[in-house]
């Protein structure tokens, strides 16, 4: 029981203190442009957070690549996992999209994070990033012609990928990370200091996002969509971690990774291609209020 209360007092209960900060932000200040905070995240504090924990980190190549090929794993598994979900249930074609986008994509950014950092500390985000990146580019390759339906070509996927600053963020890390040069002391002190309030400001869009979100229109899909997000991934996680043999630190964050509740990406996605994003809205804040109940069910069952 004392394990418990310490995950959920120093690990989960600082991330929804943090969170209902930016609920109560958006409430009170009407005006503010969550659009802005969104941009300068995306486009500066969480490049440089990327940047900064790739340069100084400790990882070998080999931890990297497994890491990298059991998020890839997870995810694409549990896209057909959806897809199976949804059929089985009878769901129609814009449910079943929306199965598969919320099974596939967690809030590993805003949510996941913060977490592993509270709980594993330097070390924990170091590893958390590989995933988010991976999480990343899927998102804008895979999510993306899901949600469209083939509406659209691979080329605009992919040229969506290559927007991301966090791809080259990662990209000159790589550089870095390999070759015998270090960054220049005066710019890695300030890549350290901007990226330091990715994590922060990543709460705080989370609570202002579900400031913004309306009621849950679908509980089958909704219900459905948690569960397998919540419950199956992170097991689904385990499986291919321990069938690769992937352990320790490494192995905790993954299946961290893979039980953070379904990705506020999905109702960018949704919205972008007009398929039910009221319901994904209600899927995005259902799963994350009963996200802390697994998260401590997954910790004391797997001993993370």
């Amino acid at each position: 029981m004392s394990a418990i209360l310490d995950v959920l007092v120093n690990n989960i209960l600082p991330i929804f203190l943090v969170a209902a900060f930016g609920f109560l932000l958006r409430r009170r200040v009407p005006g503010l442009s969550k659009q802005t905070v969104t941009r300068v995240t995306f486009y500066v504090l969480s490049p440089c957070l990327v940047f900064s924990s790739l340069v100084s980190t400790q990882l070998t190549g080999s931890e990297i690549g497994r890491i990298a090929f059991v998020a890839a794993a997870s995810i694409l598994i549990m896209g057909g996992i959806g897809w199976g979900i949804g059929r089985m249930l009878r769901f129609g074609r814009e449910d079943i999209i929306l199965l598969v986008l919320a099974a596939m994509f967690g809030n590993i950014g805003n949510m996941g994070l913060p977490f592993n950092q509270l709980r594993y500390g330097d070390d924990g985000v170091a590893r958390a990033i590989i995933f988010m990146f991976v999480s990343a580019v899927l998102v804008y390759t895979i999510g993306v012609f899901v949600t469209s339906l083939g509406k659209h070509s691979w080329r605009n996927a992919l040229t969506g990928t290559l927007r991301l600053p966090v791809v080259y963020a990662v990209a000159l890390a790589l550089l870095f990370y390999s070759l015998p040069i270090s960054v220049p002391a005066p710019v890695m002190t300030a890549v350290d200091i901007t990226g330091s309030g990715a994590i922060p400001v990543m709460l705080l869009l989370l609570g202002m996002n579900m400031a913004d979100a309306g009621g849950i229109t679908e509980w089958r899909v909704t219900l459905a969509a948690a569960t397998a997000k919540l419950i199956i991934a992170p097991l689904v996680t385990f499986g291919i971690a321990l069938a690769i043999g992937l352990t320790g630190l490494a192995r905790n964050v993954s299946i961290i990774e893979s039980a953070m509740p379904v990705a506020v990406a999905t109702i960018v996605l949704t919205t972008e291609y007009n398929v039910k994003p009221e319901t994904m809205t209600g899927i995005v804040v259902f799963s994350t209020l009963l996200s802390p109940i697994t998260l401590l069910g997954m910790i004391t069952l797997l001993n993370l």
